[in-house]
């Protein structure tokens, strides 16, 4: 039997972020949301003045990648960072995530409560939802059996942002896969934790703005995720759903799911997607039959 972990200090935590070419505005909204707290920011290439300068007010540590590395190696950075700065939790985020100070107060409280209590928890998240702009998709969540009585619910994996991940968990769990590049990596991790006796829970009271995918017009309004999507984003996430499936910690009935889901998609590209869309998935799936993980090939779209 697994020992609880044991709390021997007041969880501390900051908020971290992975940037690619973000957009100027959004990241000035997450820093003011956050002010206050310290912000880890892992830059995937050079940063633009305008990022930069929406930086400016932070409590900033900056990890500069002159090349972009993928979202898999930034988290792992920000993440030792945060460690080695003293952290016990780190709110994960994506660039165009909005969440504010009092979020991350609450989700901290909570989750040193379960840990006193002796739950081994990996990740305490809000529901993310869709912005009023935009129309974007909103995030379907994998909820796992049985109901809890204090506005938490147990998830198959928690989608990266907005997550607080426990640096303790982080270290028995391991890092995230870096070679998954970007797609799939929040699912693996996931079942992995759950695999190691470590639970990721949603609290379904508290909520936050989030950006999933690409936006669409009005008239565009229930657009497959899909066709959202640019090519390179699709040939990621062929890959990375092969790459999951071939892992013994995930269990068979996601394996089927994700597959099928794949397999359904790939029918809406054929049938509505442009020209060569289908190139950059065929590729993808491919690789992940292969096992040829990483940044994308030249020629892959």
């Amino acid at each position: 039997m697994m020992e609880p972990v044991k709390q021997t200090q007041r969880a501390h935590a900051c908020a971290a972020v992975v940037l690619y070419r973000p957009d100027p505005a959004l990241l000035t909204r997450q820093v003011e949301g956050l002010r206050g707290t310290r912000f880890i920011a892992f830059a995937n290439g050079p940063l633009e003045a305008t990022a930069a300068a929406a930086l400016a007010s932070a409590d900033l540590r900056l990890i500069a990648s002159p090349d972009n590395v993928g979202l898999g190696r930034g988290l792992n950075a920000v993440m030792e960072a945060a460690s080695e700065e003293g952290f016990t939790h780190v709110l994960l985020l994506d660039q165009d995530t909005e969440p504010t100070s009092e979020v991350l107060t609450d989700l901290a409280g909570r989750l040193r409560e379960l840990e006193y209590a002796g739950e081994r928890v990996a990740v305490l998240a809000p529901r993310l939802t869709p912005p009023d702009e935009g129309f974007y998709k909103p995030i379907r969540y994998e909820w796992r059996k049985g109901r809890r009585a204090d506005d938490l619910a147990a998830v198959d994996f928690s989608p990266t942002s907005g997550s607080l991940v426990s640096v303790a968990a982080y270290r028995d769990i391991g890092p995230f896969r870096d070679d998954f590049f970007i797609a799939g990596i929040d699912v693996e991790w996931g079942f992995r934790a759950w695999s190691k006796g470590w639970s990721s829970l949603v609290a379904t009271d508290l909520a936050i703005p989030h950006r999933w995918g690409e936006a669409v017009s009005a008239a565009e309004l229930g657009k497959p995720q899909i066709l959202r999507h640019a090519p390179i984003r699709n040939y990621y996430y062929a890959r990375n759903v092969v790459a999951v499936a071939r892992l013994g910690h995930v269990p068979l009935s996601w394996r089927f799911r994700s597959c099928a889901a794949l397999a359904a998609q790939i029918g809406l590209m054929a049938l509505r997607g442009p020209p060569g869309g289908l190139r950059p998935i065929w590729a993808g799936l491919r690789d992940g039959l292969a096992g040829q993980l990483g940044p994308a090939p030249a020629g892959a779209t």
